[in-house]
């Protein structure tokens, strides 16, 4: 039995627990920390699930049902597509492979600057004018329409030709900074994609044909010009200089030599507008007296015409008919020296008859010196190939190509006037020209 004290103290201890306050919480505090801890069990439930469902790959993305789809790739664009002078358009394309009704192929340009038809694009009306120097430019200026060698703007920069209109199929200009570009005519590019077909597939002539009429085109620029002589002289190295007889080439012939025969006969039986030396160096023959019968020889008809452009110091070979320069073809170009303060005179003249001689002896007009034929301080060197005035340049006398024993005078003006070359150029263009047949151009 319990004592009453103890009693009394115990009841006394279970009313005081029963009295304690429920850790000073309001009903409403303990309701929302229940809410709080049911909304992080979701939020740590659903980080789970998707970390479950996380596709391997980070490129790939999961929809809400956990399936993988691959995004959709945003377009490229592709790079801008670069052209190289003389190669193949992309594609095969030529731009312009068929003229337009009207349109010249050569736009009336010739070396000589004659006045010349040409047909508007797109019109078939002729309109006759000056063309200027835009053939065989000097010293990297291209001209159109002026004989003076100076820049046109639209020519050189891509810029407005006078009046508003732009030039339909140009190429347009780079940005100030980067690396030039031609601004050639698409007619000049879908020439030089002929030429490159051509000689891809070993067709000299055809290629030898399209190249020059590309190297005439009067918008042609000087840069893709440049490149046309380099492609043309070495056609011509097998064409005129080597031993090859192309089938087509109306500038060679073959010839069996029969009794009776030197070279210099069959020049004159064949009318040959060349020297017969000329024979000699493409047939490789030591001795030009030692040919023999039966013997097969290439024969290079001619004639071949000079145009000297002095701001480039150099002396450029075509060859066609004197009457038509628009279609010449080119053949090589070759490194000249000019006359001192600029005395070298523009015009045009004509090989003279009796002017072309070997090894001559020379006098020097200034002081009276004379020079032996075999005399080794000879100034002219051994070969001479005088010229005559013709039209506004008769006046004009005593000039012509020579040698010279001072090498290094080349690209320079050192002469008294004349136009010097190097001993084997010279030699060269001595075969190449006949007497009063090639015509010769002096430009600015």
């Amino acid at each position: 039995m319990a004592l009453p004290s103890q009693s009394e103290r115990g009841n006394d201890s279970n009313r005081s627990v029963m009295a304690q306050p429920d850790s000073g919480l309001s009903s409403a505090a303990r309701t929302g920390l229940i809410i709080l801890g049911i909304a992080l069990v979701g939020v740590a439930g659903y980080a789970a699930a998707n970390w479950v469902n996380k596709p391997k790959d980070p490129t790939k993305i999961a929809d809400s049902a956990g399936k993988v789809t691959e995004p959709t790739a945003a377009p490229v664009t592709p790079p801008p597509t670069e052209f190289v002078q003389g190669q193949p358009l992309p594609g095969g394309a030529t731009g312009t492979s068929t003229p337009s009704a009207g349109t010249s192929t050569t736009g009336g340009v010739t070396p000589f600057g004659q006045p010349a038809t040409v047909a508007r694009p797109g019109t078939g009306t002729p309109t006759t004018g000056t063309t200027g120097t835009a053939a065989p430019t000097t010293g990297g200026t291209t001209t159109t329409g002026a004989t003076t060698g100076a820049p046109t703007q639209a020519a050189t920069t891509g810029a407005t030709p006078a009046g508003g209109a732009t030039t339909p199929g140009t190429a347009p200009v780079t940005a100030p900074g980067a690396t030039p570009m031609t601004t050639t005519d698409l007619g000049v590019l879908s020439l030089i994609e002929a030429g490159d077909k051509a000689l891809r597939e070993n067709k000299l002539v055809d290629a030898r044909a399209s190249f020059s009429k590309a190297l005439l085109h009067k918008d042609a620029s000087e840069l893709d010009r440049e490149t046309l002589r380099g492609k043309l002289g070495t056609i011509n190295q097998d064409l005129v200089f080597g031993s090859l007889v192309a089938q087509g080439d109306p500038l060679v012939e073959s010839y069996k030599v029969v009794a009776g025969d030197s070279l210099e006969k069959i020049r004159r039986k064949r009318e040959l507008a060349t020297d017969w030396r000329l024979i000699q160096r493409v047939n490789k023959i030591a001795n030009p007296n030692s040919i023999r019968v039966g013997q097969s020889l290439k024969l290079v008809r001619g004639p071949f015409h000079a145009v000297v452009n002095k701001s480039a110091y150099r002396v450029d070979v075509f060859a066609g008919s004197p009457e038509d320069p628009a279609n010449w073809l080119f053949i090589k170009g070759y490194r000249a020296g000019l006359g001192e303060g600029n005395s070298t005179p523009i015009g045009n003249y004509v090989i003279k008859k009796g002017s072309k001689l070997v090894n001559p002896p020379w006098v020097n007009p200034r002081t009276g010196e004379r020079f032996d034929k075999d005399d080794p301080k000879n100034p002219i060197g051994e070969f001479w190939v005088g010229w005559q005035g013709m039209g506004d340049s008769k006046a004009n006398s005593g000039y012509g190509f020579h040698g010279t024993i001072e090498p290094d005078s080349i690209g320079q003006q050192k002469s008294m006037g004349c136009v010097r070359l190097g001993s084997t150029d010279i030699a060269e263009l001595y075969e190449l020209l006949a007497e009063e047949v090639s015509v010769v151009r002096v430009m600015p």
